[in-house]
């Protein structure tokens, strides 16, 4: 009985890593925002695998006429764990550099309200899905930029 177990378990490893990692989608003002892929990493007892990691000059930027402030719907796949975002100011950097407003949420579908994105700005956001089973987990991370006018 051991050795069908010990044998499933070993079968099951490689299975565990096979496929591509989940992936996220975002909308703004129940329009979805093309984002481009910053980066994948994927993990499992064996192995890790990261993919992308670059960070592309041009970010699709899309502008929605929406009262501020807004809310970011972030979907991700049924697996995922956690949700993280960063939104910097485009027109107008923190001395740091830094984004004026990160956020953690915990699940695989969030409403985050963005309370320092204000119309008439442009706004570059980054976001992240955690996710994770058993044998397997990983991060996607995609990016946009983002414009708000007054309805």
């Amino acid at each position: 009985m051991r050795a069908v177990a010990l044998a499933a378990m070993l079968l099951a490893l490689p299975l565990a890593g096979c496929g591509t990692p989940p992936d996220l989608t975002v909308s703004v003002a129940d329009r979805p925002v093309p984002t481009v892929l910053l980066s994948t990493s994927k993990t499992t007892c064996c192995w890790q695998s990261v993919v992308g990691d670059a960070f592309p000059r041009e970010k699709p930027l899309t502008t929605v006429r929406a009262p501020t402030p807004v809310t970011l719907r972030i979907d991700a796949a049924p697996d995922a764990t956690e949700i993280r975002g960063s939104v910097y100011e485009v027109d107008r950097p923190t001395p740091s550099g830094g984004p004026p407003e990160q956020f953690t949420l915990p699940g695989r579908s969030v409403a985050y309200v963005a309370r320092a994105i204000v119309a008439g700005g442009t706004y570059e956001v980054v976001v992240n899905a955690r996710w994770g089973g058993l044998l397997v987990r990983g991060e996607v991370t995609r990016a946009f930029r983002l414009r708000v006018e007054p309805p």
